[in-house]
């Protein structure tokens, strides 16, 4: 497995993330290529982009890629006005994305897996409600990356819509979100965002695992 996105695949400041979890589970070989403060569309963070993981990715083709995003593009859409979240593209052609745009990125993102990897499953991790981002930011976001996942045949691991991990709930907040670490492990009451270990054991692993099913 090839693991891209932004710090929810990549851990926050603990060095294992969901992706971590479950191939640890399922027995199979990890490269996590993600960064924290990664996006699809072009904000300019300090995580870059996660096209620029997927290109400097080895080049033999995994059984499986997951990949995350849409955290940190809620933010720079809605909080920072960087770009906008666009449309899907009609057809299949990379030259007709628009890249200055979320879904234009997104679609080259998975245009460019295909490429390089013709025979490899293709997984999006839909990440859970987030209380720390804009909601109406998250659901646009959302309908245009499931619209893309459909057309280009990418499995959705739906923790968003399969869980009941939600962390505009004070308790859901505080109870599987972390910001630091407490005796080197993921410790409670974050702002909503990075799932700590029962998060991840509870919500993440089960539903990436069926969708490697």
């Amino acid at each position: 497995m090839y693991a891209f996105g932004d710090s929810i695949v990549y851990g926050h400041t603990y060095p294992r993330g969901f992706v971590n979890f479950t191939a640890e589970r399922e027995l199979m070989n990890l490269t996590k290529y993600a960064r924290n403060g990664a996006t699809i569309g072009p904000a300019g963070f300090s995580g870059g982009q996660i096209l620029t993981q997927v290109k400097g990715a080895a080049s033999p083709s995994p059984d499986f890629v997951v990949f995350d995003g849409g955290t940190n593009d809620a933010e720079a859409i809605h909080d920072y006005n960087r770009y906008r979240i666009g449309a899907m593209a009609h057809g299949f052609d990379p030259a007709t994305f628009d890249n200055g745009t979320y879904a234009g990125s997104l679609e080259t993102i998975i245009s460019t897996m295909r490429t390089r990897w013709p025979t490899t499953r293709i997984v999006y991790v839909a990440v859970h409600k987030l209380g720390s981002r804009d909601w109406n930011t998250q659901l646009a976001l959302r309908a245009v990356t499931l619209q893309i996942c459909h057309k280009w045949g990418v499995a959705v691991a739906d923790v968003f819509n399969d869980t009941t991990l939600d962390t505009r709930i004070s308790s859901h907040r505080s109870a599987y979100t972390f910001n630091d670490l407490v005796n080197g492990y993921p410790g409670t009451g974050g702002t909503g965002t990075h799932p700590n270990i029962a998060g991840i054991t509870t919500f993440y692993v089960p539903v990436l695992t069926a969708a490697l099913n």
